[in-house]
């Protein structure tokens, strides 16, 4: 019987995931992608396929798509035609995305202007390629893959360009510009002069209802995910909020409760008592954290008056607590290091399929490690990792995840010796800047920390200002303590007062003047003065900050870029009381 080698992978995965407005779309992106992939592998594995990856040596599929299955899939099949195994894999695709559509056109009730365009956009949105190779055994399977790998490259390279037959005389999506909206009331009326102003009114409150923004319009492929059947994912100022909220006594609770329960009624909009996130849950039931910045008031709250209201509300809250939420949280991309060398390594259908398994199991403890972090899982597939995450919970989840995959992946060498790693990238930003450009950010740090590979890298991007990278790798040998640990015991430094807040700029700008070769032996001596000259600087910091600066203006650089950062997660541990900080007003000076 003739065997074969199948590979499938599904699309489109960064366009379909990143074009995305609101948190939940890019879930929702991930999530639909992930369901896709499983309709897939559970055709194959009916159908006797022997999957290789996935693996499900240690779980099974049902697990595993609790994590994410990601959306390349691969096995060996024997005795069976492939062209109709891969047919019958892209109908239940096809099918998942519309009997999912289904669920959304029933929440989408009085939204929805054309369901017949909306299933024709979601029905040419997968991208379904396969390939199948014959071999003969295992000594032929390196081979057989290396081949199906080169033929996959080629065969998505020959795109299909298939003619649109949904187009009509409206709107195109807000999001990606390329779709038309089917939430645009154009195609019942042609005209906008012909949309009575009532109908126009309600239609928008209708849109709002639904999280749709004033002026958003949203495509087929756009409410499918806007709207997409499951639970809800937390939005970035749910993020932002968290360390606000986390360090609030009972007491503090209570008062924050009432105001968020007075503030909720004056919302005309989008429903507010919606939310059951935890740990957001934990602390105020399904109250709406959104409310607790003033930047969203403007979304959620259509009159001015009951705005201003909702406002004054917020501040006297503040003044009584003496403490607000600190407006920023992280992104987290992380992307394993030597993955392509750790494949090409394995010579048999049954070490890939061992490497595979032990991706699985990783895949599978990122969901608990992010949530015990506190933080929203976006997707995980394999060694490909997207979150949310509270600024105070960052730098700890990122090393707990780099620390996983590393043991998880031990023993598998590629060329070279060496076992794959994880390269982490955050990207700190503020609740309401860009979500795409908040993404965009995530992957550059994550980019740059594969650069020198096992690293972290950090992009703090604040609303006004200019971006600030800090990386390192995570098992420093440079310097006494990687990156996570040098920012943490930075922020406890500058919440403590051991060194003085603005000292990092003064050292950024000396070490600009004395890059120099010929300056640079001055450079600690004049970076200490200017600390001490600043007021009582502990003599731990002292040393520790000296030793770093005699190796020259690059770590004198590197050092005030972390301080800087270190600012912004100092926020976030106060506000949190993690351990050794306390509130900023009850904060002692260091000894």
């Amino acid at each position: 019987m003739h065997k074969y080698l199948l590979l499938i992978n599904l699309g489109p995965v960064q366009g379909f995931i990143a074009t995305a407005r609101r948190t939940r779309d890019l879930y929702a992106g991930s999530r639909l992608l992930s369901g896709a992939a499983h309709a897939v592998a559970e055709v194959l594995e009916q159908n006797d396929v022997d999957l290789i990856f996935p693996s499900t040596q240690s779980t099974t599929l049902q697990k595993l798509a609790q994590a994410g299955i990601p959306n390349v899939i691969m096995g060996t099949i024997e005795g069976k035609d492939p062209a109709q195994l891969a047919m019958e894999a892209q109908n239940a695709a096809q099918d998942y995305f519309q009997d999912t559509l289904k669920a959304v056109f029933k929440r989408a009730a009085g939204l929805l202007q054309n369901e017949e365009a909306a299933q024709k956009q979601v029905a040419d949105l997968l991208e379904f390629y396969w390939i199948a190779v014959p071999y003969e055994g295992e000594e032929d399977y390196a081979q057989a893959r290396q081949t199906a790998t080169r033929f996959m490259a080629a065969r998505k390279n020959t795109r299909d360009f298939a003619p649109v037959n949904w187009a009509g005389p409206v709107q195109k999506s807000s999001l990606d510009g390329v779709l038309e909206s089917i939430t645009d009331l154009r195609w019942k009326y042609k005209k906008l002069s012909d949309i009575p102003g009532e109908v126009q009114k309600n239609h928008e409150k209708a849109k709002l209802k639904k999280g749709i923004r004033p002026g958003e319009e949203l495509s087929g492929v756009d409410l499918l995910k806007r709207l997409y059947p499951a639970e809800n994912f937390a939005s970035t100022s749910h993020m932002a909020a968290l360390p606000f909220l986390m360090g609030l006594t009972s007491d503090e609770l209570t008062e924050l409760k009432q105001t968020l329960d007075e503030i909720a009624k004056l919302v005309e909009t989008e429903d507010v008592e919606q939310w059951n996130i935890k740990p957001i849950f934990d602390r105020i039931g399904k109250r709406d954290p959104r409310l607790l910045f003033p930047g969203r008031l403007t979304e959620l709250i259509s009159d001015e008056g009951d705005r201003q209201q909702a406002e004054k509300k917020l501040a006297e809250l503040y003044q009584k607590l003496k403490k607000e939420p600190y407006p920023y949280y992280a992104i987290l991309h992380a992307d394993g290091d030597r993955m392509g060398k750790a494949i090409s390594a394995q010579k048999t259908a049954d070490g890939h399929r061992q490497l595979s398994t032990k991706l699985t199991e990783f895949a599978t403890q990122v969901k608990r490690i992010v949530q015990n972090h506190a933080g929203s899982l976006v997707y995980s597939g394999g060694d490909d990792v997207l979150a949310l995450l509270p600024l105070h919970e960052a730098l700890d989840c990122a090393r707990e995840l780099a620390d996983c995959f590393k043991e998880s992946l031990e023993g598998f060498e590629g060329k070279g010796g060496k076992s794959p790693t994880l390269s982490v990238g955050l990207a700190v930003v503020h609740h309401l800047f860009d979500l795409g450009e908040a993404l965009n950010l995530a992957r550059k740090a994550e980019k740059i920390a594969k650069e020198e590979r096992n690293s972290l890298a950090v992009i703090v991007a604040p609303r006004s200002g200019v971006e600030l990278l800090v990386r390192g790798p995570w098992d420093e040998e440079k310097l006494d303590k990687p990156l996570d640990k040098r920012l943490a015991e930075y922020a406890l430094w500058l919440h403590k007062d051991c060194i003085p807040t603005g000292w990092a700029y003064e050292l950024r700008e000396l070490a600009e003047l004395m890059n120099a070769e010929t300056l640079q032996e001055a450079l600690p001596d004049e970076a200490m003065r200017t600390l001490e000259r600043k007021g009582k600087v502990a003599e731990k910091a002292k040393e520790e900050l000296r030793a770093r600066l005699e190796r020259g203006a690059d770590q004198a650089k590197a050092l005030a870029s972390e301080l800087v950062a270190a600012r912004h997660f100092a926020r976030a541990f106060a506000l949190a009381r993690k351990p050794g900080f306390k509130q900023e007003q009850e904060a002692k000076p260091c000894d």
